[in-house]
């Protein structure tokens, strides 16, 4: 059974709730350290930064002062409409498979999204928020992204390597075509 809390702020008793959430009103500073709170078992009202179950993974400096961790604000979700488009699951996962299989800059996509916030699937957990994916996806994501561009890479030189002197032709044309469009800004500029 988890430890249920309640928080006094001003003349308002709000609860009970739960560790996570205590740590959320924090986050999104919907409560301060300041503020009082009480577990559902004690009589006794103190500030919330007295809480070392919230407090547990801060570092202690050899000074004896206490760094507390930096804390990411984690938006948790309970309907998929409202999920951002950059955080839906369906989306990063139709961004990655075109993006590796056709278009590298939407696979780059995915991976920006994927590194930087969660991804919400439509499935839910125990308490009715949306589950999210799991970090093993950020190295999923990684390995595409190296094979991907090792694909390319091979890709590229082969065509090289048929096209060989064609290339060299084709590059004299690029040069002669920038040439004439650089002749033709000259004119435009005056």
């Amino acid at each position: 059974m988890h430890a249920l809390y309640y928080i006094a702020k001003g003349q308002k008793t709000l609860g009970p709730c739960s560790k996570d959430d205590l740590r959320n009103f924090l986050a999104y500073g919907s409560i301060r350290d300041s503020d009082l709170v009480k577990r559902g078992d004690e009589e006794q009202w103190r500030p919330v930064s007295t809480l070392l179950e919230l407090h547990a993974s801060g570092e202690v400096l050899a000074d004896g002062l206490t760094v507390k961790p930096v804390r990411r604000r984690v938006a948790r979700y309970r309907d998929y409409d409202r999920v951002p488009n950059e955080q839906r699951g369906g989306v990063v996962l139709r961004r990655m498979f075109f993006g590796f299989l056709i278009m590298p800059p939407l696979l780059w996509w995915a991976a920006v999204s994927i590194y930087s916030d969660h991804i919400f699937r439509r499935k839910k957990d125990e308490n009715g928020y949306l589950r999210i994916w799991g970090r093993w996806v950020e190295v999923l994501v990684t390995l595409m992204i190296i094979a991907n561009a090792l694909a390319w890479w091979a890709g590229i030189t082969y065509a090289s390597w048929i096209l060989g002197p064609g290339l060299a032709e084709l590059s004299k044309g690029m040069g002669e075509a920038m040439e004439v469009i650089r002749g033709l800004w000259r004119d435009i500029r005056g």
